[in-house]
């Protein structure tokens, strides 16, 4: 992201969720699909959502685990979530809430 480290309070991640997905697939429209490197996009997305936050400041992140399970995609990143929540029809969206320490953190 074209910002300096540290200029927001609040970030919203909001990545693609699908990786099994046609061409023509009506959800890979509508909500993108993921790469084959996956794994190394979000690592890096996370990575980049917390270099542009302040210290103290939140991160709101959003997965649907339809494919791929909530936990592959929280040890991509080394910073736990303060807390999050489940929705839609089968619980399978999480929404989690993360704050970026003021120090460095220990990693889990």
């Amino acid at each position: 992201m074209p910002y300096p480290d540290g200029s927001f309070n609040l970030v919203a991640f909001d990545p693609p969720h699908l990786i099994h997905a046609g061409p023509r697939s009506w959800l890979a429209a509508k909500y993108g699909r993921l790469s084959d490197n996956w794994r190394d996009d979000l690592r890096q997305g996370f990575a980049e959502c917390f270099r542009v936050l302040a210290n103290n400041g939140v991160l709101v992140f959003k997965w649907n685990e339809t494919q791929v399970k909530v936990r592959e995609v929280l040890a991509l990143t080394p910073h736990a979530p303060l807390f999050g929540h489940t929705s839609g029809k089968r619980a399978g969206t999480h929404w989690l809430v993360f704050m970026k320490p003021s120090c460095p953190e220990t990693p889990r």
